[in-house]
């Protein structure tokens, strides 16, 4: 894949968001929000791939996979009003169809084409199968941790613009006391948490540390530690000594990781 086809992609992806926005509002902040997420996952594609030191070939095929990979979230914001896929429909699904809708990578090489589907298709999947091989599952995993950064980017500054500038598509448990302790039991565990067992804030940022045991390079394990994620988050939490040892189990996970 060379790097003009690149350039068209992102041309594509400029004009096809453009068409997303209009006098709504919500609609509005919400494609901001997707159209600046896709943007930080490609760049974080592209780091992880270079730190892989993967052909220039493969550091396209990473990036993108990382600008098309919520291609989906598009549509599914203006039809549904929401970013749960339980509620709608699932956005890589979605997204998949958009890009055979219109024909966006009929150009390319067919191996490249399904590396990219196969990508795209399992990049919000609680788990990823067992049975992918080499090159499929490289960018599965690469993709998943450039999607986790920025996400994490994401919700450490709505952290800071909550009460200014409220948004219901992410704030959307209720902030009652406490937490389900079965899920930090399951952390310790090395298990995945479903989404669909949060029952409020506090839940949903446990379920959120947890992803840390999901990623897959060095890069990744380097960007936590360096944007002291696990510190903003853990902050978040009540002060207690089961939230302390949390903290210890993930700093330690991440200082050991290789």
């Amino acid at each position: 894949m060379k790097s003009i086809l690149v350039k068209e992609y992102y041309n594509w992806f400029n004009s096809y968001v453009k068409s997303f926005y209009g006098n709504d509002s919500v609609v509005n902040q919400n494609i901001e929000l997707k159209e600046k997420h896709t943007l930080k996952v490609s760049e974080h594609a592209v780091n992880i791939a270079k730190s892989l030191s993967l052909t220039e070939e493969q550091v396209n095929i990473a990036e993108i996979i990382g600008l098309f990979h919520d291609i989906g979230r598009f549509e599914q914001f203006k039809k549904y009003k929401t970013f749960k896929d339980y509620l709608s429909e699932n956005h890589a699904t979605l997204g998949i169809k958009v890009l055979k809708e219109n024909k966006v990578l009929e150009n390319l090489d067919e191996n490249i084409k399904e590396v990219i589907i196969k990508a795209i298709s399992l990049h919000n999947a609680k788990e990823l199968p067992k049975n992918l091989d080499k090159e499929n599952a490289l960018f599965c995993k690469l993709i998943r941790d450039a999607d986790k950064l920025d996400i994490y980017r994401v919700i450490i500054e709505y952290e800071k613009e909550r009460e200014n500038k409220p948004n219901p598509a992410i704030d959307n448990l209720p902030f009652t006391e406490g937490y389900n302790k079965e899920l930090i039991q399951e952390i310790f565990l090395g298990r995945r948490i479903n989404n669909n067992v949060l029952k409020n804030y506090n839940d949903r940022k446990i379920y959120e540390l947890g992803w840390v045991l999901d990623l897959n390079y060095s890069f990744s394990l380097n960007y936590i530690k360096e944007k002291k994620v696990l510190e903003s988050l853990i902050n978040c939490l009540p002060k207690n000594e089961e939230i302390n040892e949390l903290y210890r189990y993930l700093e330690q996970y991440i200082k050991n990781f290789k």
